[in-house]
């Protein structure tokens, strides 16, 4: 009889929390469309909105046209028909993205190797003829009243036959500014882009007959030694062109591997599977 008793209060407790609980809910809704509902938490404010009852009007309005507008569209089955169909298309795109994913991670090792590109290069050099001047260069930018300037010139000329330490040693302790990868091609316009050059300056006519230049600007000078060039229409080196053509290579091996993979599965799954075309 006690555990009766026991099992009666503890129905009515359930009951009594649920109603308080739904009373709850009901108290902190504040509009309603159909099934939907929109809740006192819902609402965003904050000082810098201004008044708040201007704002919690504003917000409720705007909540209650958009779901009248939903309701509407629900209702129009042109319209479902062509939200289905694009959440069916974006749903298939997906699940074809992270299964590529998956197939990628647990398959071969792409790693292109240095033959692969060469390979590449040389079979396609006519994709790679330059659009743009490249240059094997020295640059510094060096205050006036840096020590042994003069020195620090003539050994600039002469690089790399003089004593590179002492150039690159020189830059790190005066240069303000300086480029040292000598074995590095670079755009020479991104050389010059800050240097006071003469605007109309033919840059294929400079870099065919200069090697080494040097220009004054305020209390800094600028030096640039060139030691390679290739110019707009000649071919662009392997090694400026080498990160481009491995990418190349990576996406060919990826669809490649893709498209074998997706037949390979195709193959196997048509022998258990009926299917019909209309």
């Amino acid at each position: 009889m006690k555990n009766k008793i026991y099992i009666v209060f503890i129905w009515i407790f359930s009951a009594c929390n649920l109603i308080i609980n739904q009373n709850s809910e009901q108290q902190d809704i504040i509009a309603k469309v159909g099934d939907s509902y929109l809740y006192d938490d819902d609402i965003i404010y904050n000082s810098s909105l201004g008044d708040s009852a201007v704002v919690y009007n504003r917000q409720v309005n705007t909540w209650i046209k958009k779901q009248l507008l939903l309701n509407s569209a629900f209702q129009n089955e042109s319209v479902m028909n062509q939200i289905e169909r694009k959440v069916e298309d974006y749903k298939e795109s997906l699940i074809l993205f992270e299964f590529e994913k998956y197939l990628y991670a647990n398959s071969i090792d792409f790693k292109i190797s240095e033959d692969d590109i060469s390979k590449y290069y040389n079979e396609n050099k006519d994709d790679f003829i330059l659009p743009f001047n490249l240059i094997k260069a020295i640059y510094a930018k060096v205050p006036l009243d840096a020590p042994s300037l003069s020195v620090f010139r003539n050994n600039l000329k002469k690089y790399p036959e003089s004593d590179t330490s002492q150039v690159i040693s020189y830059c790190f302790q005066f240069a303000e500014k300086s480029f040292l990868e000598d074995t590095t091609w670079i755009k020479f316009d991104d050389i010059i882009l800050n240097l006071p050059f003469p605007k109309n300056l033919d840059k294929s006519v400079f870099l065919k007959t200069r090697k080494f230049y040097e220009i004054r600007e305020g209390d800094f000078m600028h030096f640039i030694r060139i030691l390679d060039k290739k110019l707009i229409g000649d071919y662009s080196p392997l090694s400026f062109e080498e990160d481009i053509v491995n990418t190349i290579l990576l996406n060919n091996r990826k669809q490649e591997l893709f498209d074998n993979l997706r037949d390979s599965i195709f193959n196997n799954s048509v022998r258990g599977v009926d299917y019909e075309i209309y």
